[in-house]
C-alpha cells in the first residue's frame, strides 16, 4: 500500500461539527492508501512552514510516496476590516519554501496541490470574513508557484464551485456529500500521479 501524508485546515479534518475530507478519502483509499496527517488545523502557510518537520515526525516520512497539501483559507481571511492575514506576495514565497522544505522532509514524494474551496460570501456574520476574489487571487498565486517549481495541482476550487448549495454546511465547511465529493476527486488526482510515478 501506499503510504500518504495529508496537511490541510478544516475543509481536511472538519471544523464546528462538520467532517472534513479526510475520513471520506481514508475510506475511499483502503487497502490502497495508508494516509498519515497532524492532529491539528495546518492553518495558514507560513504556520506550516514552521510546524511541518514536526509533523513529519509522526509519520514513517521516507516512506511517503505522497503529499496531497493546501494552505490558503487561512492566509486570505480578513478580520476587523483588515487586509488579508498573509500578504499575496507573502503567501507566493511561503509556498515556495513550504514546497521545499516538504521535498526535504519527504524526500521519496510527490507532491499535489489543492487550491482553496470556495466560500458562501452571504452567510458570514462578526469581525471575519473571506471573499471568492481574494480565493481566486491567491489560487492563481499558488498555481503559479507550483506550476514553476513542478508540483502537481488539483483544482478544489473549481470541483466546489459545482456543488449545490445544500452541500455546504455553512459559509466555508461542507456536509458529509460536499466532504464525500472532494475526497473522490483528491483520490482519484492522487492516484493518477501514483499510477504515473510522481
Amino acid at each position: 500500500m501506499k503510504q500518504i501524508f495529508l496537511l490541510g485546515d478544516s475543509i481536511r479534518m472538519g471544523s464546528q461539527g462538520t467532517t472534513g475530507y479526510e475520513p471520506f478519502l481514508r475510506q475511499k483509499s483502503l487497502g490502497a492508501w495508508v494516509c498519515h496527517s497532524p492532529q491539528e488545523n495546518c492553518q495558514f502557510a507560513q504556520y506550516a512552514l514552521r510546524h511541518v518537520h514536526q509533523w513529519a515526525e509522526g509519520c514513517p516520512a521516507g516512506e511517503i510516496g505522497l503529499v496531497i497539501f493546501n494552505c490558503g483559507l487561512w492566509d486570505v481571511l480578513r478580520m476587523f476590516g483588515d487586509d488579508p492575514l498573509t500578504p499575496p506576495e507573502v503567501y507566493g514565497l511561503m509556498l515556495r519554501r513550504l514546497v521545499v522544505r516538504l521535498r526535504l522532509l519527504f524526500p521519496r514524494a510527490a507532491l499535489l496541490f489543492l487550491t482553496s474551496t470556495p466560500t458562501v460570501e452571504a452567510r458570514y456574520t462578526g469581525p471575519s470574513r473571506r471573499t471568492n476574489d481574494d480565493i481566486r487571487q491567491y489560487n492563481a498565486i499558488a498555481r503559479s508557484v507550483m506550476e514553476e517549481l513542478g508540483v502537481a495541482v488539483l483544482d478544489l476550487f473549481a470541483v466546489a464551485q459545482a456543488f449545490p448549495l445544500a452541500w455546504r454546511h455553512d459559509h466555508v465547511h461542507y456536509t458529509d456529500a460536499g466532504s464525500q465529493a472532494l475526497a473522490d476527486a483528491i483520490f482519484a488526482a492522487g492516484t493518477a500521479i501514483l499510477n504515473t510515478g510522481g
